[in-house]
Parts: structure tokens; C-alpha cells; sequence
């Protein structure tokens, strides 16, 4: 009887042993509707799947605020979810530094220092490279999954390089 109790007493201690699990944060995408379900502006969002984990909108193209860190991720204005990815990095920080790494290799890349609304080298077109669409192609790409868009997205990005890391696709 003793081996017994002093069994269970056993496995209570370790059942009791809290256990560190490792932390998921996913890179969510969601489309806002632009005109009559023909045209879509594609974002990333950082979430751990239920709130958003960064105020920083993973897009180019546009200056508006999708992505609110603390609220749940059913909140992003305007916003249809489509699509997710795992982001790289057992913290947020460790999320946010890779996730921000890609972002600004495709902000070189279509000229759109900071997320900015405008490329410096191109004008927006919808039949050219030069739009959100291929934006969002181009990082979800480089963060390790290849979400689908309505845009062709068939040349090059209107920068060829960043650091000897080439812009194509």
C-alpha cells in the first residue's frame, strides 16, 4: 500500500511541475474589398490565432490601419481572412524582428520605404508588378508560403536586388 501512495504522491508532484510550452504566432492575411469583390488590398497580420500580437500591417501600398496589436484577430477593419502562415520565433519579438526583416526586404524591392503607400520607381497598376498584390505574393514568399492573388504578378518586382538577394519571386 505504501508503494502505492507514495506512487501516486509521485506522479501528483510531477503532474504538478508546470511545463513551458512553446509559444505559436502565425502571420494572418486577410483581403479588404475594394470594389465589388474584383479588387482586393491583401495584409499580413502577426497573431498568436486569436488576438493580434503587433500593430504593424505586413503590406504595401497603403498607409491605413489594419492590424491593432491586443484586439482579436476577427477585428481588422474591412477585413475577410483568406489565408495564414507560421511566423518564425518562439516570442513576439523573435516574430516581429524576422517578420520585420522580410517586410523591409520587400519594401526595397517595390520602393516603398517604411510601408509607404507609393513606390518611388513605378506607378500602382493592377497589370504590372507594381501593386499590392505582388507585394503580398513577394513576403508571403520569403516568410515560407505562397499566398494566392487575382494580380499576375508575372515580371519582376521594379527593383531587381536588395543586399544580393534577388526581388523575383
Amino acid at each position: 500500500m505504501r508503494r502505492f501512495i507514495a506512487a501516486g504522491l509521485a506522479l501528483a508532484a510531477l503532474a504538478a511541475v508546470p511545463t513551458s510550452a512553446k509559444a505559436a504566432y502565425y502571420v494572418e492575411y486577410y483581403r479588404d474589398n475594394l470594389f465589388l469583390g474584383l479588387a482586393y488590398h491583401r495584409i499580413g497580420c502577426l497573431t498568436d490565432w486569436t488576438t493580434i500580437q503587433s500593430g504593424q500591417e505586413y503590406d504595401g501600398f497603403t498607409t491605413y490601419n489594419y492590424c491593432n496589436a491586443g484586439t482579436s484577430s476577427n477585428s481588422v477593419p474591412s477585413g475577410e481572412w483568406f489565408d495564414w502562415n507560421y511566423a518564425a520565433g518562439s516570442t513576439v519579438a523573435a516574430a516581429t524582428t524576422t517578420l520585420d526583416g522580410i517586410g523591409a526586404q520587400v519594401n526595397t524591392c517595390y520602393a516603398t520605404p517604411n510601408y509607404q503607400e507609393r513606390s518611388n520607381v513605378c506607378s500602382y497598376n493592377v497589370l504590372s508588378d507594381c501593386n499590392s498584390d505582388c507585394w503580398i505574393e513577394n513576403f508571403s514568399q520569403r516568410q515560407g508560403w505562397t499566398v494566392e492573388t487575382a494580380s499576375g504578378c508575372w515580371g519582376a518586382p521594379p527593383v531587381s536586388s536588395v543586399g544580393g538577394i534577388s526581388c523575383d519571386k
